[in-house]
């Protein structure tokens, strides 16, 4: 198995010829470096898709989904968080349950990749947040003037999303990195013993509600392989921060909190009747529109790319999509 250094020098070796090529950036006049992939290497006309990951998935999107995006107009643009595998994480001294809660820890890291679209020199950017990136997208989007338009992916917002995680087991390690510091270490441990199992069998039963996320894994096994690899150098500390955001209620989401944003949610259809159900009456609450892809769940701009270059040839002409 390879080391983690090792799996890096690979990543930089490769040949400049690999569209999806990870560099690491500084930030700004900071001692910070981000590991950012953009789509060709270098920046062009097109207009720059922001992505930023999910905890599950700290790597680029296929290069299929990237090529189908630059045929369009637009160059993908893929941030991997401070902590996900790669980079060295937030200050310790913000991830203490104190500044989680209060939301010290994801302002900053909002801020962060305010400050790394400016470094890029990034314009009219779209910006697509994924699963639990999203309580850090919801604040970049209001932060960041360069952020032109905004798709929030398969977002937790307020809701009871405990019933739907699949399987049970992993339900379980959830609610104990959630609910108890005491527990956090040992339910990671878990999480990445069983990531260095048996990776593809994890990704296919946390995936299990989609047959579109299945065939979005099967199709890219290398990259979750890279992902499984990634995550063994994850601490718990960044798992209990990325989780209590996203799953325990984010305070700041006022009724009134995107008022002056141009937004949109991208859900999928392949999930439960009450997940959709939530996810409407949020959308409803928010006054943000929500589109529902026919394929996918977690990776559903992936497994639905039609569905978001639908979403933005319609913001391209100036108006929203319905709320569905």
């Amino acid at each position: 198995m390879d080391s983690l250094d090792h799996l890096f020098e690979k990543m930089m070796s490769l040949s400049a010829q690999d569209p999806r090529e990870m560099t690491r950036i500084l930030i700004g006049e900071t001692s910070i470096a981000v590991d950012v992939m953009i789509y060709h290497g270098t920046l062009t006309d097109r207009q720059p898709l922001v992505i930023v990951n999910s905890l599950e998935l700290p790597v680029p999107p296929s290069e299929t989904f990237c090529e189908q995006m630059w045929r369009a107009g637009y160059q993908v643009v893929f941030f991997r968080r401070i902590g996900f595998g790669g980079a060295p994480g937030l200050p310790t001294a913000l991830l203490t349950e104190r500044e989680v809660k209060n939301g010290a820890a994801v302002t900053a890291e909002a801020a962060l990749l305010k400050l790394l679209i400016e470094t890029l020199d990034l314009k009219r950017a779209v910006l697509l947040g994924m699963g639990t990136s999203n309580p850090v997208c919801f604040r970049l989007s209001k932060l960041s003037p360069d952020v032109q338009f905004s798709i929030f992916a398969n977002p937790l917002f307020n809701q009871a999303v405990w019933d739907i995680i699949r399987p049970p087991w992993l339900q379980s390690m959830m609610r104990q990195t959630v609910g108890s510091r005491s527990g956090l270490k040992i339910a990671v441990m878990g999480l990445k013993a069983t990531l260095k199992r048996s990776p593809m069998m994890f990704y296919r039963q946390f995936a299990q509600k989609s047959p579109g996320d299945g065939d979005y894994i099967a199709a890219n096994a290398d990259d979750f392989h890279l992902a499984s690899k990634l995550l063994q150098n994850i601490s718990p500390d960044t798992v209990f921060y990325d989780l209590r955001m996203s799953l325990v209620e984010d305070t700041l989401l006022e009724t009134d909190y995107f008022d002056e944003i141009d937004a949109v949610i991208l859900a999928g259809e392949e999930t439960t009747e009450d997940w959709r159900r939530h996810i409407r009456t949020e959308a409803d609450r928010l006054s943000l529109p929500v589109t529902f892809a026919p394929s996918g769940d977690l990776f559903v701009p992936y497994a639905s790319p039609e569905s978001l270059l639908a979403i933005l040839e319609t913001n391209r002409a100036g108006a929203q999509p319905a709320i569905v």
